[in-house]
Order: C-alpha cells, then structure tokens, then sequence
C-alpha cells in the first residue's frame, strides 16, 4: 500500500484555480471599471457639446465643420479624458433643434463604439468584455438665445 503525504495538493489545484479567477473574475472586473470610465468620458464629450449648440447659431452647430461636430469631438479625442476610451471609429454627432410654444430646444446626439480594454477570448460575443460597445448620448437644453436658432 502506498501512501501519499497530504502536503502540497492544494498546490495542484492552484493554477486552474488562478486561471478561473483571472480569466472569469478579475479581468472581467476591469473590462467593467473601464466601461464605466469610457461612458463617463462619451457623457463628458456630449455635455461639451450641448453647451456649444446652445449657445451657437444653429447653423454653426448643425455645420459639420463647425465646433460642435467636428472641433469639440478632435479636441476631445486629443485630451486624456478622450483617449481613455478606445474609439473603433470617430464620434458621430447629431444636432436637433425643436420649437416649442415656451422656448427653443437643442438635441445633441453622440453616437460611439467602444472597444473594451482587455478582450477575453472565451467571451468575444459579451459586449463590453470582448466585443465593442455601440453607445448613444442624447442630451436636450435651452437655446440661450432662441434668435440663434433663425441664423
């Protein structure tokens, strides 16, 4: 009869233990921390913009070379709050403007895909974790100065 001594087997089991933490626990933790960051980052840029559109001309904020849909988003993806999130393709934005009987509207919509910072392989269709992220802002404010809105 052949006895085995008792010392070490946790030690076998050590590595499929650590390979199931880190591949189902930990790096799915940061892919989620790291969205949140990137969703604040997108809300960050779409505030940016919202403010502009309300306070510019209308046909200045619906210009797409103009501030709001191409100045604002290259600043921003050149800043550290705009390179913390991994862009699959520049922002698309859209601007709307509504009439009301009270005021004038304005619709900033920020559309972006969001690649996430560590692709686990064994979870390539979980957005988020190991496929992009398809996300839309959409913010509405004031027109400042409801004239703005005829230019």
């Amino acid at each position: 009869m052949v006895r085995r001594r008792r010392r070490g087997t946790a030690l076998s089991e050590a590595g499929p233990a650590l390979f199931l933490l880190l591949m189902f626990a930990l790096f799915p933790l940061i892919d989620v921390i790291y969205f949140g960051i990137s969703y604040y980052s997108v809300l960050t840029l779409n505030d940016l913009q919202l403010r502009e559109a309300s306070k510019s001309a209308k046909s200045m904020a619906v210009s797409n070379t103009g501030e709001v849909i191409a100045g604002i988003p290259n600043k921003w993806a050149s800043s550290a709050m705009g390179g913390l999130a991994k862009l699959t393709a520049p922002p698309v934005t859209n601007v709307d403007y509504k009439l009301s009987e009270v005021a004038v509207y304005v619709t900033v919509t920020t559309n972006v895909s969001i690649e996430p910072l560590l692709k686990i392989p064994f979870l390539t269709k979980i957005p988020a974790l190991g496929a992009p992220v398809e996300m839309k802002v959409a913010r509405t404010k004031v027109l400042e100065n409801p004239n703005d809105m005829f230019r």
